[in-house]
């Protein structure tokens, strides 16, 4: 049986120069290897690397998949622009971890979840996650909850292993509508209802961007050395943090408001899981509620050409087209839900009778009219 697994390395703060792409080469003959991206696929065999040590020496970021239901990825973050007790809160030995060098913190999700049999393509993953590490950098901490809750699929046996641990703070905005934080979700099989369950203790809305006007206020208050300082490295070469540095001393000067951190009383995973159950059943019987809503103004609709509706089906079954037939015993099937809805089933039966009759010779048609429930 062959195999799946697909490695993406990215470099974002600073691409690779010739030599460190002549270095990554040594680990594979066949990889894309650009000054920003190392991607190699293997169907048979595996990578000769560590990513542990490559994100640590060449990469910001790095995704993993194979399709036996193993997941990773990594995010490389300055350390001077990301404190690692942040993380603490949310770390999780066989999920979530945490390591440092001298300039960064690396965070690692990772999980070895069941194959579920589904094919999934590892290309355009990072691409989808990459924005989160941006996020983290700038103090946004949903992710790493996101990435507590990553592998806890809510099995019995599991919430009777842990069900009563507690969670980690919730952090501000988790409800919110993200197509990183889905995309992250998703990667790790996490239940979008188990997020919704969890964000209900903690309502406030993610921080917005900081207005323009705040910020120009911040920077008259800077010294001429220190702007100085700024704009030489701006003349010096690109340096993409340098923005990311910028707002990290603005949010450090001005700490987030109490109703805008991490808040709410703390549950157990299994509480979480009861009200995600929960919160899946409210969903189904809406749609339901919706659907049948939808179908009582279909067979009104039906209701007005009920006449028309019968000649038609005459039409479609007397044709020899497969279409045709499928047509008119769909048809047939609105009219005995009409039927039923006004309490006429009887009448409708027997006019199904004769056109049975009718059509006693054609065991095909008949078969498709039983296979409808038509009988």
């Amino acid at each position: 049986m062959s195999t799946y697994q697909y490695y993406e390395f990215r470099a974002v703060d600073r691409p690779l120069t010739s030599a460190q792409q002549k270095e990554l080469r040594e680990f594979s003959t066949r990889a894309d290897i650009t000054a920003t991206r190392f991607v190699n696929v293997y169907n048979y065999g595996d990578f000769k690397g560590d990513p542990d040590r490559l994100m640590a020496r060449y990469f910001d970021a790095f995704a993993y998949l194979a399709n036996w239901g193993s997941r990773e990825l990594q995010f490389r973050l300055p350390r001077k622009l990301f404190d690692p007790a942040l993380a603490q809160p949310y770390l999780r030995e066989d999920v979530l971890s945490l390591r440092t060098t001298r300039e960064h913190v690396i965070l690692k999700f990772s999980i070895d979840a069941e194959d579920d049999g589904e094919w999934t393509e590892g290309e355009g993953w990072l691409d989808s996650l990459l924005p989160l590490r941006e996020a983290l950098i700038a103090g946004d901490l949903r992710a790493l909850y996101i990435g507590w809750l990553a592998g806890r699929s809510g099995d019995e046996d599991e919430e009777d292993a842990d069900g009563e641990q507690q969670e980690p703070p919730v952090p501000p905005g988790l409800g919110e509508s993200s197509t990183p934080l889905r995309a992250l979700a998703d990667f790790f099989f996490v239940p979008r209802s188990l997020v919704t369950a969890a964000a209900k203790a903690n309502p406030t809305p993610s921080s917005s961007a900081v207005p323009k006007e705040a910020l120009a206020r911040w920077l008259s208050t800077l010294t001429t050395e220190e702007k100085d300082a700024f704009l030489l490295r701006v003349m010096e070469g690109p340096e993409p943090l340098l923005g990311a540095e910028l707002l990290h001393r603005y949010r450090e000067a001005h700490p987030p408001g109490r109703g805008s951190r991490a808040a709410g009383t703390r549950r157990t995973l299994g509480e979480l899981h009861s009200s995600a159950r929960a919160h899946e059943a409210e969903q189904e019987r809406r749609q339901a509620h919706r659907a049948a809503r939808t179908r009582v103004r279909q067979l009104e609709a039906l209701a007005e050409r009920e006449p028309e509706a019968w000649r038609e089906v005459q039409s479609l079954l007397a044709t020899q087209k497969f279409t045709d037939h499928q047509r008119g015993v769909q048809l047939l099937v609105d009219l005995r839900d009409l039927a039923q809805h006004r309490g006429s089933l009887a009448d409708f039966q027997k006019k199904l009778a004769h056109l049975r009759e009718e059509n006693a010779r054609r065991r095909a048609l008949l078969r498709r009219m039983d296979e409808a429930g038509l009988v």
